[in-house]
């Protein structure tokens, strides 16, 4: 897949209008997938074209057509986007389970249930060679044996994404170095918008709810 499908693929439920005015409750774990992959798309994509416009200005749209540099956008686009959902799953996951009180175990499960929903829609055409070696395996070895109950509930719970997003994006490492301060406070206001979405729209309690009646998981059923 070229970057314009990959975007497309990204953006398909993500579209700009629907994921800032989208004000329905998030009672369920279907429902928190999904919020968790359209902010997570719309954050990696805004931020990082964000930069890469400001950066090269009105080289942008000749380099973007230039099929060697659009392949290293895609690529970057996937990482950033990975990231990106790392942390938002983490984070909402986290407000979940110091509201309805989910053991390890099912905070694991719900955690996986997000992050490997928004993978299989968002990569399922992504070629191969685009896509980081095993992102789940990375993503619950984040989270193996992590303190639910610790991970911070401001700016702190997305600084994975801040510095992914200077790591990954195409730009000399001069200018990332120049750039970095900016970048990463620009990724930080857009994270903000997201995080009081999340604290106004997700009912934890009926989430909670909501995955307990379905955990076990079936890899957790008795045998």
């Amino acid at each position: 897949m070229n970057i314009k499908g990959f975007l497309s693929s990204l953006s398909e439920i993500a579209k700009p209008l629907s994921v800032r005015f989208d004000r329905s409750s998030i009672e369920s774990a279907e429902s928190l997938a999904r919020f968790i992959h359209t902010r997570s798309s719309y954050i990696a994509q805004t931020a990082l074209f964000g930069y890469l416009k400001a950066r090269m200005g009105t080289q942008f749209r000749v380099l973007f057509e230039d099929e060697t540099f659009s392949g290293a956008i895609h690529s970057s686009s996937v990482r950033v986007f990975l990231s990106c959902l790392s942390d938002l799953t983490v984070y909402c996951t986290a407000s979940v389970v110091r509201t309805a009180g989910l053991d390890a175990d099912a905070a694991r499960g719900l955690a996986k249930h997000c992050f490997q929903t928004a993978c299989s829609q968002a990569l399922a055409e992504v070629d191969a060679d685009r896509i980081p070696d095993d992102p789940l395996g990375d993503f619950m070895r984040r989270i193996d044996g992590l303190d639910w109950q610790s991970v911070p509930d401001g700016t702190a719970a997305f600084r994975n994404s801040e510095l992914d997003l200077v790591r990954h994006a195409p730009v000399v490492d001069t200018y990332k170095e120049l750039d970095q301060e900016i970048v990463m406070n620009s990724i930080r206001f857009r994270w903000h918008d997201v995080r009081e979405q999340a604290r106004k729209r997700l009912d934890c309690a009926a989430i909670g709810a909501d995955w307990k009646a379905q955990y076990p998981l079936p890899e957790k059923a008795a045998p």
